[in-house]
């Protein structure tokens, strides 16, 4: 399996462990034996990611291990995952013994994984992350003033680094205490940004069913009037943008549309230049999570028209700039317009290098690119490739 560099070399490696032939394999999922066989063979990509959930349930094997976990991750070529995420891991399970820190200085260190992640830096989070969750363990159990908020954020921010270096049950596992810790603080407000990150770790396993319904338990919850303050107007929108999502993979474009609706209802009465919660809400989060959906639906021209509305820099961290990016070359990759991918993932690594280089979407978008190459048309694709661990 280590040296399966795609998505459809993985395809097939599982079909014929499951031996089962291509016609087979197509006939499941709906599709003709042409399609899968241009899948397996690198020449063009799966547009919707309900037809991958769907393989990887014939298949009997989890979406990682189509789009690559660990052992391929974080891009599939030689780069090893971050510094620091064995270390991470203790920090979540093993023993927490050390002084208690005081309030300022716990604070001190979450602000600084907060910038960290702001940032999108993965190995500079994976290297702090374990001293910072330590700490914010001890000052929980010692009651220091504000612990369980700090320690909430702690375990929220973990679950996201491990979730995109492909630790989804590590990923899983930190949500859940997010969620503990965060019922603690007494804050309702960190409770549903703690419910909206396990919906996040069940979309990285593909449980769109069980994502679904934490955010639809959340945002009922929150149900928010005139009365409600911005920052519940972002978590409820925040909410919905994650249903939308959910049921954009799960085929169910109605209430993908209605989740998306209340989500622009929420954003309007937000504004724009808010980060409630870390949650980046507002109009052009919106804008960005309708561009997901319709790449999800297998539609990239209508991708790129919302995206040609949208200004990146309005989104408060380069972090979700990079992620909107990268879908946004996706939808250039499906459209075949190879130059205006490479271009867009250029800007992409310009605001956040380590996004682009441990995405597994950026790897295959590349891979891609680089199997149809046409060198005059592309000259920044082999350096970007090089940066990004890929063999060419």
């Amino acid at each position: 399996m280590e040296e399966l560099n795609g998505v459809g070399e993985r395809i097939a490696y599982w079909r014929h462990r499951r031996m089962m032939t291509q016609v087979a394999l197509a006939g499941q999922v709906g599709r003709s034996e042409s399609w899968l066989a241009k899948i397996e063979r690198g020449e063009r990509t799966i547009e919707a990611i309900k037809d991958l959930l769907l393989l990887a349930r014939i298949l009997r094997v989890e979406p990682g291990d189509l789009i690559g976990g660990v052992e391929l991750a974080p891009n599939g070529g030689p780069l090893d995952p971050p510094k620091g995420i064995i270390a991470v891991r203790r920090a979540l399970v093993g023993p927490a013994e050390k002084e208690p820190p005081s309030a300022a200085d716990l604070q001190a260190d979450v602000e600084r994984v907060g910038l960290l992640v702001a940032k999108g830096s993965y190995e500079a989070r994976a290297l702090v992350l374990p001293d910072a969750l330590v700490a914010g363990r001890v000052a929980a159990e010692h009651e220091v003033p504000g612990a369980w908020s700090y320690l909430a954020r702690l375990y929220l921010m973990t679950s996201g680094l491990v979730r995109r270096v492909g630790e989804p049950d590590l990923a899983l596992l930190a949500a859940d205490r997010g969620i503990s810790a965060a019922q603690r603080s007494g804050d309702p407000l960190m409770v549903a940004h703690a419910r909206r990150r396990l919906a996040f770790a069940f979309l990285r396993c593909g449980w769109l069913d069980e994502a679904g319904a934490v955010c639809s338990d959340a945002s009922d919850a929150l149900a928010p009037t005139d009365a409600t303050s911005l920052e519940g107007w972002s978590l409820w929108g925040s909410l919905r943008l994650t249903e939308a999502v959910a049921a954009s993979r799960a085929d169910e474009a109605g209430n993908a549309r209605r989740s998306l609706r209340d989500a622009r209802t929420a954003a309007e009465r937000v504004g724009p230049g808010r980060n409630d919660y870390w949650e980046s809400f507002g109009p052009a989060n919106v804008i960005a999570h309708e561009i997901a959906v319709e790449l999800e639906g297998g539609q990239p021209v209508e991708a790129l028209r919302l995206a040609d509305g949208l200004d990146v820099e309005e989104l408060p961290t380069a972090q979700r700039r990079a992620e909107v990016l990268i879908d946004v070359a996706q939808a250039h990759n499906l459209r075949r317009d190879d130059g205006a991918a490479v271009a867009v993932l250029l800007e992409a690594e310009r605001h956040a290098p380590e996004m682009v280089y441990y995405s597994v979407l950026a790897h295959e978008i590349v891979r891609a690119l680089l199997k149809r190459e046409r060198k005059a048309r592309t000259p920044g694709l082999r350096p970007l490739a090089g940066r990004m661990g890929i063999k060419v």
